[in-house]
């Protein structure tokens, strides 16, 4: 039984949101600049935001060149380039939204790793050039094989390496708290430890309970931004989870270069952290074993990090694994996000398929739309 105070004040919303990470703040944050007066509720499973959004290594990157060209054989040119589009416009969003100090931004460029198994990839650097004109100022990618001796790269196994000026690294810590900040100061309530349950969305009414809380919460809409725990609210939306695991090294004495870094599509990623190196990927390794939302580690793939972190990225350097965790991503089959009206209640976005950073904000604009 509620008191009087509960029932006026902590139990009906305009809109309840589920999810708070990236994608489910900034979306309260959308609601909020377009209807200040909204009443809004945030409810998260978990103590910290669930998934990958305080668990990723913080890039602010749109597509590496081998990635960009996987997608154009996937869904066309056109369908590529407005994704990319999307991505841009997103990064450049939560820039305008959070300033690059209360994200922890740092523009140290971005550049991808080519072995020989994808050195073919130069040859379509001009092409994509031209495709992307219309997004970015200047060309987007570069070959420059000069930076594998400055950034002290493996020569034997990195055959080139093609640099682009508009990728930043950020701190995930740094932009989450931000956006919390920025949430509460608009009156979003947060509610953490709370696993939703959608009780009825049929009505003008919808509510929502949970496992473990005897709570029960209605507003007039409803917005999931699980991402990659849509299909446990949703079990009828046909959207893959695949884990990210990832290692951190103590500061490495020396280290030869600053930023962002990709190889193989975009399947393994590192980047420096002060004088530290995360790196995290693999994935393809095990799609299957990889396709859980259970966190966690698994030796076959932090060894395979370890192993080219010491043959490939630092050869000849010591170094030491000072942390490893993981987060879990949403993938559909084009990876291209999705927006989808459940009821004219309920509305769901996700699949930002390991690009929370750069397509929340605008997935989030999307989504604020809904009848706000």
């Amino acid at each position: 039984m509620y008191s009087i105070w509960e029932k006026n004040s902590f139990i009906h919303y305009n809109c309840i949101i589920i999810g708070s990470g990236i994608l489910g703040l900034s979306t309260a944050i959308s609601i909020k600049e377009r209807s200040p007066s909204t009443e809004i509720l945030i409810l998260e499973r978990g103590t910290l935001p669930s998934g990958a959004s305080t668990k990723n290594a913080g890039f602010a990157c749109f597509g590496s060149l081998t990635e960009i060209l996987s997608d154009i054989k996937r869904n066309g040119e056109s369908e590529t380039v407005s994704l990319v589009e999307k991505r841009w416009k997103g990064i450049n969003m939560l820039r305008q939204r959070l300033g690059d100090e209360k994200m922890g931004l740092l523009n140290y460029g971005g550049s991808e790793l080519l072995k020989e198994n994808n050195i073919t990839a130069l040859d379509e650097i001009g092409h994509v050039n031209h495709l992307l004109r219309n997004i970015f100022d200047s060309d987007t990618f570069v070959a420059d094989e000069r930076k594998i001796n400055e950034f002290g790269f493996n020569k034997d196994v990195v055959k080139s390496l093609v640099f682009s000026p508009f990728e930043s690294q950020i701190d995930t810590g740094v932009m989450i708290r931000s956006l919390i900040a920025m949430a509460q100061s608009k009156g979003v309530m947060i509610i953490n430890n709370y696993d939703a349950v959608i009780d009825d969305d049929s009505a003008n009414t919808v509510k929502v309970s949970a496992k473990n809380s005897g709570v029960t919460f209605t507003s007039n809409k409803l917005i999931s931004c699980s991402n990659a725990f849509t299909s446990s609210i949703l079990p009828q939306i046909m959207i893959k989870p695949g884990r990210g695991q990832v290692i951190a090294t103590k500061p490495v004495a020396g280290l030869q270069f600053k930023g962002v870094f990709h190889m193989d599509e975009g399947y393994y990623y590192f980047r420096n952290y002060g004088e530290r190196i995360i790196f995290g990927g693999g994935r393809n390794l095990d799609f299957t074993g990889e396709e859980t939302s259970e966190f966690g580690t698994t030796d076959m793939i932090i060894k395979s990090l370890i192993n080219i972190l010491g043959e490939v990225i630092l050869p000849g350097r010591e170094f030491e694994v000072e942390m490893t965790w993981s987060g879990i991503m949403g993938f559909n089959e084009s990876k291209l996000p999705e927006i989808i009206q459940i009821s004219d209640n309920f509305t769901a976005g996700f699949c930002c398929n390991g690009m929370g950073v750069a397509l929340a904000s605008y997935v989030a604009e999307q989504l604020s739309e809904s009848g706000f």
